[in-house]
């Protein structure tokens, strides 16, 4: 007897495939649930919604993608893995995506061990995300007594805890690459042209932390904005040279030793600090923001250098002046209102004209004027009576006049 005739063969599938007609349609369907979700974050964590509404949402079915993964210009979600999740560990998954980009975390690596620094940076997001009032699912990456601490520092603590679970449960992937998949994902894998991530460069990060400072200042002035995470952003842009020091050396080369500086500040003495402090009559110092469209994106930065100028000098009475083209607001202040001044919002938003500043404390000068800007406006071509610090801030920043000392301020990773 014959052997029966062989039945048709099904084809092998050569390399991987596209999704079918089916999935894209799956795709679209759950683009919308996660529009959704972000619309409402709106309601409880305005700030990270708005971060959220900078990337577009991007649903995929790709073999190369486990979980969900950001690359600071979009956000990713593998349909199979965000099935699995109920709603409100959606929100926190959106969530923690956006915050790896706020923070850095695509370009802040370097040459560390990248499973421990993945438990670091997931760390310091979720900590992020509890001081923005999120409820963290039980088995998201957070180690209490390190609440507060950096991801370089969490990452230094972590090399040193020999019993340290690496396999703690992770939402995301930290590294997106858009390559080849894997051997064993080769001839069976699905390949999504809309998983296509970008490597993220420096001028990324840059813009994410000026639109984090832009938000936010926005949402201070309304109330709307965590202690916590206004903290954690007056961190990222720390004032490139201590207040304490720039201010004293700049004073004691415009009065050339008239005024004495005798150590210590005592109210530093608990922090460890042995800082010099002012002990003459109460140092008369004004202080310009220009609040013009220009500088926008760093008005927050101007905020927490204020308020660090406040916190240095035991004695010190202040005269804040809020101008663009026109002076908005005028304010009489002291090293107690640091805290308050830290919450306040700033007005403004128009053309710059630096001149009416000086203009306003001509008839009763000041020890000193501090200006807070870009430089990117008119100023009066002749120097005042009393000495003049320009503080500058952003790439294109250059002296507004001849005259005065000038110092930049550069975010962190600017360069001049």
């Amino acid at each position: 007897m014959s052997p029966p005739a062989p039945g048709p063969l099904r084809p092998r599938q050569q390399g991987p495939r596209a999704p079918t007609e089916a999935e894209q349609t799956l795709k679209k369907q759950w683009l919308r649930t996660l529009e959704a979700d972000r619309a409402r974050l709106f309601v409880t964590q305005p700030f990270t919604a708005a971060l959220a509404l900078q990337m577009p949402i991007v649903p995929v079915l790709d073999s190369r993608l486990p979980t969900a993964a950001t690359d600071g210009r979009r956000l990713f979600f593998q349909l199979r893995f965000i099935e699995q999740l109920t709603p409100a560990t959606r929100l926190f998954v959106l969530a923690h995506e956006v915050w790896h980009a706020v923070a850095g975390h695509l370009r802040r690596r370097q040459e560390r061990d990248p499973e421990l620094w993945n438990l670091a940076v997931d760390h310091e997001v979720n900590a992020l995300l509890r001081q923005d009032q999120f409820e963290l699912p039980r088995e998201a990456v957070l180690f209490p007594r390190r609440v507060g601490d950096s991801a370089e520092a969490v990452y230094a603590w972590l090399q040193g805890q020999a019993d340290l679970k690496r396999d703690l449960c992770q939402f995301d992937l930290h590294s997106p690459g858009s390559g080849d998949l894997s051997p064993d994902q080769a001839d069976k894998g699905i390949r999504d042209p809309d998983y296509s991530p970008q490597v993220a460069d420096d001028a990324l990060i840059q813009q994410w932390r000026q639109t984090a400072v832009a938000i936010a200042n926005t949402l201070m002035g309304q109330g709307q904005l965590p202690l916590g995470l206004q903290q954690w952003l007056g961190r990222l842009v720390q004032p490139e040279v201590p207040w304490q020091q720039l201010l004293r050396q700049f004073l004691q080369r415009c009065y050339g030793g008239q005024r004495r500086w005798l150590p210590p500040a005592r109210r530093h003495i608990s922090r460890g600090l042995y800082l010099p402090s002012l002990r003459t009559e109460r140092l008369r110092v004004t202080v310009a923001i220009d609040t013009s469209g220009s500088t926008e994106a760093y008005l927050a930065v101007f905020m927490s250098n204020l308020c660090a100028l406040l916190r240095d000098f035991d004695e010190v009475a202040l005269c804040l002046i809020e101008c663009d083209a026109k002076i908005h607001r005028v304010r009489r202040l002291t090293q107690f209102d640091a805290q308050a001044l830290a919450r306040s919002d700033l007005h403004g938003g128009g053309g710059t004209d630096l001149r009416p500043p000086f203009e306003h404390v001509a008839s009763t000068p000041p020890d000193c004027l501090v200006y807070l800007s870009d430089g990117l406006g008119p100023a009066p071509p002749q120097a005042p009576p009393y000495p003049v610090l320009w503080v500058l801030v952003g790439q294109n920043a250059k002296p507004p006049a001849p005259w005065g000392r000038v110092a930049y301020l550069r975010t962190p990773l600017e360069t001049r």
